[in-house]
């Protein structure tokens, strides 16, 4: 995708029970803007190959598309909850999700994402919170 280069800085914490992992991540990317929606795209290599990521995301909704070794799709929409997929070497998931917040600040050339959500499991949920911070450079 064509667009404005950036940095985005994902920092993730999920919690289930008494057990927490927390996950921090770097990638250069793409910015692009069109109509009311705002897009962010980037690669990132995990043990099993590379996987494309496009983020999408305007004040109502955000959407993660990933596709490659692992193939998903996650929308979150706040006070809503949503039925996601996942594709997997093992087979396909359905998981339910349900999105307890969602910040979107914009200032001139960074933009941060706030969101919290729960994967419902079951009885546990997995209460998940991600940061993302964009700092947008220049013509890419």
């Amino acid at each position: 995708m064509a667009g404005t280069s950036c940095k985005i800085s994902l920092c993730s914490r999920q919690r289930m029970g008494g057990d927490q992992e927390i996950s921090e991540e770097s990638y250069l990317g793409s910015f692009i803007e069109r109509g009311d929606k705002k897009y962010l795209s980037y690669k990132r290599t995990t043990e099993d190959g590379v996987v494309d990521c496009l983020i999408s995301f305007n004040r109502k909704e955000f959407t993660l598309t990933q596709k490659g070794s692992l193939s998903s799709k996650i929308e979150l929409r706040p006070g809503q909850k949503t039925v996601n997929k996942y594709s997997t070497s093992v087979g396909n998931l359905s998981i339910e999700i349900f999105t307890r917040r969602y910040e979107l600040i914009e200032q001139k050339d960074d933009i941060r994402i706030g969101i919290e959500y729960d994967i419902i499991t079951g009885v546990d949920s997995i209460q998940t919170t991600m940061d993302i911070k964009v700092k947008i450079k220049g013509e890419a």
